[in-house]
């Protein structure tokens, strides 16, 4: 996956960014994610989880 975005511009992450907040589709995703390690289908560092966490509140606020 870190193929792909280095091949992604800092505009064309923007642009992803923003039509996933604006579709909601970034917090089903966030959420997805974290139910997937809450249930342990899926392993995360701790940090990267506590990140996830605090960016679910961000766009959960909206």
């Amino acid at each position: 996956m870190e193929t792909k975005l280095k091949k992604l511009t800092l505009d064309d992450k923007q642009l992803l960014a923003e039509a996933l907040i604006s579709q909601q589709y970034a917090l089903e995703i966030i959420i997805s994610e974290l139910n997937d390690i809450e249930s342990g289908i899926k392993r995360m560092e701790q940090s990267k989880y506590l990140q996830l966490l605090t960016l679910y509140e961000k766009l959960r606020i909206r």
